[in-house]
């Protein structure tokens, strides 16, 4: 044990030389520096931790020190944001974040993540689920607290950070229903974030436990002063067998285009049913009908659906189908994955993939930014055109929580014109649809690869080669990706139309209703 491994005296620690420490005391110095800095406000104490952290980066550390090795450097750079003197609330470009955002991912998927001890995996996660909720994904953000909490169901911060971020997504929610059932699962969240029994894990958290408490007793008064009485589970989920198993492994995963999904797998939650706000148009340029952002909302809805009908038929499809048959391919020796059931989950991230930019183009529609027709793309929408990367000024400070989710977001995905991401996989995940568009995607069996006896051949040009896993994978994380766009859409412009009617001066509104296309209208017999 190092010498210094107790000491509170950052002075002190600021003169030792990491170079000679073992990769232990080296670790155990970046810790103490970090968590020293954050309590004295030292930049000096920081720029030392980040020089600790470089020099380890070099290391040929355990796969355990390498997670512990980003997760440290993530705590560096959200100390970093804490302490500047230019973030604000509502700061939409911010190095701090993209690098904390960046570090924690790196940590929780690392090699070594499964060795640290279940405490260290669940803060990772719960600061994970803190900064996407802080940016406005606050959809992942969910997912994420649940899993620091399947490591610690009582653990305080876990369950108060689910609590803030359930009472904020409910604030923004315009379904009476939804806001209901969300904000009383954010006062659950509280409540046992204050239990006695729950797990405090460091020092000084008592200010936290305070607003905790405090939030509690609001939500508690306001779903006693509007109680809705909602049924959870009694609700069909289907008249066949297949369809009942489709419904119940789409709210087993949260695929479904309702916030009632996030709170939990509930039969209730078992349909699409988020729609548009009110929408209010001023004059008449649009014409007599809808406006686009209604129909563009439609589609997207609707080709998602099919996205994720096709990923789940290519993950439980069974025996040969009968598309399949007679389809006579070459044994090429390398354990091909090949048939509908590949095909499928390859459509599925086609669409799922392909779902941002109409996002994208749904939303430089709605906000007049200008861009053309054929240059949209969920990258550069947030961007003046022929300015580099300056941000365009609707977004410049704008109080929108869901569509500054949507900005970062888009960060996940890698561009050649825009390669700054956040997201480790976002390169692998471009070529591998850029492969799936343009070359080739070859699907392999990776348990009988993996124990052949034979050399593993070598990938001809103009192929991405990958095992099913692989692919089911990372279609199931487009499909999540493709979702939460959707939900931060809505919200986003429901931000939006509040937003403007606080603006707009008193006046004569006509009012439109639209009726929902029948389910019995999408037969095609």
């Amino acid at each position: 044990m190092a010498d210094f491994e107790n000491s509170s005296d950052l002075s002190k620690l600021l003169t030792i030389d990491p170079t000679s420490l073992s990769d232990d005391d080296a670790m155990t110095l970046a810790a103490l520096l970090v968590d020293l800095s954050a309590e004295a406000a030292s930049p000096v104490g920081l720029d030392r931790a980040e020089a600790v952290l470089t020099s380890l980066k070099v290391r040929d550390l355990c796969p355990a020190h390498r997670a512990r090795w980003h997760y440290f450097t993530a705590n560096l750079w959200r100390i970093r944001r804490d302490q500047s003197l230019t973030h604000q609330t509502w700061t939409w470009r911010s190095n701090e974040i993209d690098q904390e955002l960046l570090a924690l991912r790196r940590a929780v998927a690392s090699e070594g993540f499964e060795a640290l001890g279940l405490i260290q995996r669940a803060q990772a996660l719960t600061n994970l689920g803190n900064v996407l909720n802080h940016i406005g994904r606050f959809v992942e953000a969910i997912e994420v607290w649940d899993r620091a909490l399947a490591l610690v169901p009582n653990m305080a911060m876990a369950n108060g950070n689910r609590g803030i971020g359930l009472s904020h997504y409910a604030a923004n929610l315009h379904d009476p229903g939804h806001n209901y059932v969300i904000a009383a699962a954010a006062h659950q969240a509280f409540r046992r974030a204050i239990d006695p029994n729950a797990i405090i894990e460091s020092d000084g958290l008592e200010p936290a436990l305070d607003y905790f408490a405090k939030h509690a007793q609001a939500l508690d008064a306001y779903l006693t002063a509007n109680p809705i009485e909602l049924d959870l589970r009694g609700h069909s989920l289907g008249r066949g067998r297949r369809e009942r198993e489709y419904r119940r492994w789409c709210l087993a995963r949260r695929l479904f285009i309702n916030p009632l999904n996030d709170a939990g797998p509930f039969d209730i939650a078992a349909r699409d049913v988020m729609m548009l706000p009110s929408i209010t148009v001023v004059g008449l340029d649009e014409g007599p009908g809808p406006p686009p952002v209604i129909v563009y909302f439609n589609l997207i809805k609707q080709e998602y659906a099919a996205a994720r009908f096709a990923c789940w038929e290519g993950l439980t499809a069974g025996g040969v189908h009968f598309a399949d048959r007679a389809v006579q391919v070459y044994n090429t020796l390398d354990y091909p994955s090949v048939g509908f059931a590949v095909e499928r989950l390859k459509m599925a991230f086609r669409h799922a993939y392909s779902i941002f930019d109409k996002v994208a183009f749904c939303l430089n529609t709605y906000l007049g930014l200008g861009h053309p027709e054929r240059q949209v793309s969920f990258r550069n929408l947030w961007f003046v055109k022929g300015k580099g990367k300056s941000l365009h000024p609707t977004f410049d400070g704008l109080a929108n929580w869901p569509l500054r989710g949507l900005f970062w977001l888009s960060k996940d995905i890698f561009e050649n014109d825009f390669k700054d991401v956040t997201e480790p996989d976002a390169q692998a995940i471009y070529e591998l649809r850029n492969h799936l568009e343009h070359k080739f995607v070859s699907v392999h069996d990776m348990f009988l690869r993996a124990v052949s006896i034979s050399p593993s051949p070598e990938t001809a040009p103009g192929i991405f080669d990958l095992s099913f896993e692989d692919l089911a994978a990372r279609t199931s994380r487009q499909l999540k990706l493709a979702r939460a766009a959707i939900m931060y859409l809505t919200l986003a412009i429901h931000a939006e139309e509040r937003r403007r009617e606080a603006e707009r001066p008193p006046g004569t509104r006509l009012p439109m209703s639209l009726d929902t296309w029948e389910d019995a209208w999408k037969r095609r017999d």
